[in-house]
This record gives structure tokens, sequence and C-alpha cells, in this order.
């Protein structure tokens, strides 16, 4: 057996944590689980257990092909748990938590709080809102270069305070 640690951090060997799950020798006994699993499964770029983990009602589209597409360039390098905390009925439940990541070398990190569903005893990944800054959105119409300068100097925004 593998010595390796696990993926997801949680200071236990990969064959004692993640790696039963992904098989299918195990089953996520918490929603905390099933989203260690997950992270561990993209390190891996086990795509097929992405699909199987999520909601069977939520996988319309999703492919393991299409997740290989979008994350060749994606190497997966931490997982941070913030919360996991249960549902307001049985069978739900809820994991705040940050996946660390690089694109071409460059760190990225994704901040999601995840949604999770029993179903038929199976735990199950339904979706996740992303945190992070909202886009910056103008408020004015953008200045061209060859606009007049919003100042009312008269003169073209190139040549003014666009400078």
């Amino acid at each position: 057996m593998s010595e390796q640690a696990c993926f997801c951090g949680s200071g236990k060997l990969f064959h004692e944590c993640c790696g039963p799950i992904i098989n299918g020798t195990a089953s996520a006994r918490t929603p905390e689980e099933l989203m260690r699993a997950r992270f561990s499964a993209h390190c891996q770029r086990n795509y097929d257990f992405l699909v199987t983990s999520t909601h069977p009602a939520h996988r319309e589209d999703m492919t393991a092909e299409g997740i290989g597409e979008w994350a060749q360039h994606v190497q997966w390098t931490g997982l941070e748990v913030h919360s996991a905390t249960p549902g307001e009925t049985p069978g739900e439940g809820f994991v705040s938590f940050t996946a660390h990541y690089s694109v071409r070398d460059i760190p990225q990190e994704l901040r999601e709080d995840a949604v999770f569903q029993q179903l038929d005893g199976q735990w199950y990944y339904v979706d996740g809102k992303v945190q992070g800054e909202e886009p910056y959105v103008r408020s004015s119409p953008k200045v061209g270069r060859n606009d007049p300068c919003p100042c009312g100097s008269g003169k073209k925004s190139k040549k003014c305070c666009g400078q």
C-alpha cells in the first residue's frame, strides 16, 4: 500500500482517508469527507469520481472529458475546510472551503460554500456558491482615445488626461 499523505490535507494517509471513498470501497459518512475526496480526485485527475459524486439531478451536462478539458492546466495545491455544518433537514449539509491551485504556475484560489445532499444513504455534491470579489463595473462610459477629454480642456483624451 502507498504511504502517500492524503491530498486533502487531513494529515492521514491517502489509502486511509480519501482513497477508499474514491475507489468505491467506502462511502463518505459526512459532506466534509465527500468534499475532501472530491478535492483529492481533482488532484489525481479522477474526473469520473467527480461526475459520480455529483447529485444525479445536477449532472445533466457534466462529463469527465469536459472537466478534464477545463482542468488541463490546473495544479491543485491545497485545501482548507473552514466549516462543515448540517442543514435544516436531515440529509443536507454545507461545507465552506478554499481550494488552492495554480494555472500555468500562477497561484489561484477558489472559495466556495458547497451544498451536499444525501440520496439513498449516499452523500452527493449538489452545488456551490463561489465567493470572491465582484467584478469592477464602470459607472460612466469608457472614454476613447480620440474622444474629447472629460476634463473639459477641448483636447482629445489621448493628448490630455489619457496620456
